[in-house]
């Protein structure tokens, strides 16, 4: 088993795969067109087989697709579904407040523990400081420390929960 999973190898998904490798993650990727995910394989990622495996391989999946459609045409899929019971899915696509709420409660009623996150960074960024945070208004929310690429710490906020993604990419 994985660290983290990260689905969607876009110039984004591929930084925040390649900054959670540099942290010593062990990292499953995915993404639609294979091909995309080769350097990151060569850096020691590993590619799993479809959707549903790439969940199944670690405790947190970050989705990194452009938008909340294309991230539901990829989880609202029985059998990703199910593997993602029980497990946290952080939401990294693009929409608005109502489609998060949305997926929020598309998470919610498949037993999924759910971030909807914003990336505070160029891809080139991935790694420095104040990068990444996610943040959920359903109170306090543990999340697996493994996922920070540094040790910032995982901090309750005043809305429920926050966490960042910092580090030195210097």
């Amino acid at each position: 088993m994985s660290d983290v999973t990260v689905i969607g190898l876009g110039e984004m998904g591929s930084a925040l795969a390649l900054g959670l490798m540099r942290a010593g993650r062990q990292v499953t990727i995915w993404n639609r067109s294979a091909a995309k995910a080769a350097p990151l394989i060569a850096k020691g990622a590993e590619l799993a087989e479809g959707a549903a495996a790439a969940v199944a391989a670690s405790p947190i999946t970050i989705m990194c697709v452009s938008d909340y459609q294309a991230a539901r045409d990829i989880l609202e899929v029985s059998q990703v579904e199910e593997a993602l019971k029980g497990r946290t899915l952080i939401q990294l696509g693009n929409g608005t407040p109502k489609k998060a709420r949305v997926s929020a409660a598309w998470a919610e009623a498949h037993g999924v523990d759910y971030l909807d996150g914003t990336i505070l960074a160029w891809p080139s960024q991935i790694g420095g400081p104040e990068t990444f945070r996610a943040e959920t208004p359903i109170g306090d929310f543990e999340l697996h420390a493994d996922v920070s690429l540094a040790s910032t710490p995982v901090n309750p906020g005043e809305y429920g929960f926050r966490f960042t993604i910092a580090g030195d990419n210097g």
